[in-house]
């Protein structure tokens, strides 16, 4: 491959400072470039005559923009934007955006800063070489490479690239011998994954231009009317940077460069285009106006912005209102007034999108441990003896009695507590049935249906299952309420009613754990059966029924089968090889490879934990659903074979 070197204005770059604030607000920078005439369109014409100028500056006019005037030579139409810089037609007027836009973006990936530049304009108006550029003149692409590894030099610094593209609306890997589709999915942050896309380390640049050259080959093009080889697809390439810190923290800092060449927007009565070049040209063209509604948006901050109208917009949703810094290149054919009018005008809207870039450096807070006790404490003496401190008296109050009438005989103990018991077996059996149902509403929604598989499936049921199927249930309701309470110890927690019990002795123990303990009165209501049946009910209703009915007692059956039935779930697609996943109802050759990915970073711990795949909660819980009925229905048939 032929090395290529940087031009000279290069040498003599110096980047801009970028921001020490830890939170920056950063607009889309947005510039002009109009590519020279071509042969062939100055033989063409009687003397060609640009339709593109920038009026000169007054001044009054900020220094930091410049007015673009559009004329149209044949009807004396004319428009004038105010644009954040201008390069005419000179022929090397790609080196001059290099030095003078996208090297000051280059060290702050480095420091850990995302930055985006990408090419939008027409078809024919010289986007891809702008960005990629020939032997002679190299474009954005190669000389972001060479500095990039230059700094990768001094620094000790790794870097790597991918290569893909955005075809029909799907986005496949270009560096994949045999093309491969990957997906674009968001994570719990909002922050842009591409599941399956390949990295490539690079240290030269003729390991760059190898690799590189081969994904442009894979890239779709096409003739078409207005152009020899047009590009039919948006081309990105991915440079990340891994930087360890020089504190000694052993911390890295991960920062990475976007380089964007668009396909151009394509009017079919011009192009005459048919058949797939006119499918191609449609998705094209949705995407770019998927790109001007996002840009309608936030400019005029409407609450939804509608980055998932297409995945060129969800590809750029941090470039476009995100953490980024973004720079856009607006490319224009000095001989078509019209187009250059429309990339002009979107363009110009792009310069009042705002982006708040943080700061390179992102120190983790440290999550301070809450003492629950001390809170509590401070909550009571703020609010004094009431109605909730009241509810608590019965069950050793840390508030001081005021009168001899709350010391109650060991005679009395009993019946203050289970009337209390009673109020709060009712109010906590409520919210923790409640929750119970709201987590597997969806899964198990049609299990109940298979009644046949259901019984057959309990009177299989270990006894230890079915002896303490009340326990584990509500143990499990309660688990979310349990997790504000971690510094109880673990002995308390286990205790029954007996541990709640009021004599001298626990008295002198610690009172606030004690008026804590009415979360463990549902996880521990079998000793309770005989004094307070409340607690045994099923509050579906307010004429509930009790758990020793026949319906009461499946209630509670079923839902420890179920609870039983997600552990195990979870614990197959935690420990399953990827053949053993594929033959789960539900799960192709993709999602088996998610899973397997997922839980290598961190084992599967509930249903939610697929949402890290992409799926929604509901269908997690469908997914599991699938399974579930599966095996009932395995389980009736053989059950009816024997």
């Amino acid at each position: 491959m032929v090395q290529h070197n940087l031009p000279l204005p290069i040498k003599s770059c110096t980047p801009k400072k970028l921001p020490n604030a830890p939170i920056s607000v950063s607009k889309v920078r947005v510039i002009v470039r109009v590519r020279p005439f071509l042969a062939h369109e100055t033989s063409s014409r009687n003397g060609v005559v640009s339709c593109i100028s920038v009026l000169d500056q007054d001044f009054e006019s900020p220094q930091d923009e410049v007015t673009v005037y559009l004329k149209d030579p044949l009807t004396s139409r004319n428009e004038c934007y105010l644009l954040d810089s201008f390069f005419g037609q000179e022929d090397n007027n790609v080196g001059q955006i290099f030095c003078g836009e996208v090297s000051p973006l280059i060290p702050g990936m480095f420091s850990g800063c995302n930055s985006t530049v990408f090419a939008y304009g027409a078809t024919g108006s010289g986007k891809t070489y702008t960005m990629q550029g020939t032997e002679e003149q190299p474009g954005l692409m190669p000389l972001a490479m060479s500095m990039i590894l230059s700094i990768c030099q001094r620094t000790d610094s790794t870097a790597q690239i991918s290569y893909y593209e955005v075809y029909m609306d799907r986005c496949y890997d270009l560096l994949e011998v045999k093309a491969k589709e990957i997906s674009v999915w968001d994570d719990k942050d909002g922050q842009i994954h591409l599941r399956g896309l390949s990295q490539v380390p690079i240290n030269t640049m003729s390991e760059f231009q190898d690799v590189f050259s081969c994904g442009v080959q894979r890239r779709k093009v096409a003739h078409t009317g207005l152009n020899d080889v047009s590009s039919r697809s948006h081309g990105v390439l991915v440079i990340s940077v891994s930087t360890l810190s020089a504190d000694g923290t052993g911390t890295v800092a991960c920062g990475k460069l976007n380089l964007i060449d668009l396909a151009g927007n394509e009017d079919n009565r011009r192009t005459c285009n048919e058949g797939i070049r006119l499918q191609e040209s449609a998705k094209i063209n949705q995407s770019l106006f998927a790109l001007s509604n996002v840009i309608y948006a936030l400019n005029n901050n409407k609450t939804r912005v509608p980055y998932r109208e297409s995945k060129l917009t969800r590809i750029l949703q941090d470039s476009l209102g995100g953490t980024s810094r973004a720079l856009m290149i607006a490319c224009l054919n000095p001989g078509e007034y019209q187009e250059s009018v429309h990339t002009v005008s979107l363009a110009a809207r792009s310069r009042h999108v705002s982006n708040f870039v943080p700061s390179g450096h992102k120190q983790e807070t440290p999550k301070v441990k809450v003492d629950m006790e001390a809170k509590l404490r401070a909550w009571l003496e703020s609010k004094g003896k009431t109605k909730s401190a009241q509810r608590l008296g019965p069950l050793n109050s840390p508030l001081p009695k005021k009168t001899p009438s709350s010391i109650v005989t060991p005679a009395k103990r009993s019946i203050t507590f289970n009337s209390s018991v009673k109020k709060w077996g009712k109010t906590a059996n409520l919210d923790a049935q409640h929750t119970n149902e709201r987590a597997f509403a969806v899964a198990f929604g049609n299990l109940l249906d298979v009644e046949g598989s259901f019984h057959s499936c309990m009177e299989n049921a270990p006894s230890g299952v079915k002896d303490n199927d009340k326990k584990e249930t509500e143990h499990d309701a309660n688990k979310a309420a349990r997790k504000s309470y971690k510094s109880l110890p673990v002995e308390s927690l286990s205790k029954g009613v007996d541990s709640i019990t009021i004599d001298g002795k626990d008295a002198a123990q610690s009172p606030l754990r004690k008026a804590l303990s009415p979360i463990n009165i549902n996880g521990n209501e079998k000793p309770l059966e005989s004094q307070t049946p409340f607690l045994a009910t099923c509050s579906t209703n307010k004429g509930a029924q009790k758990n020793d009915t026949p319906l009461g007692k499946f209630s509670t059956r079923s839902s420890t089968l179920k609870n039983c039935l997600v552990q195990e779930y979870i614990d197959f697609l935690n420990n399953a090889s990827r053949e053993e996943l594929l033959e789960l109802k539900g799960i192709g050759e993709k999602m088996a490879e998610y899973i397997i990915d997922l839980r290598e970073e961190s084992p599967l711990k509930s249903l939610n934990d697929l949402e890290k795949i992409g799926l929604s909660s509901k269908q997690a819980h469908n997914l599991f659903t699938k399974a579930a009925k599966t095996l009932f229905e395995d389980k009736a048939e053989d059950s009816i074979l024997g």
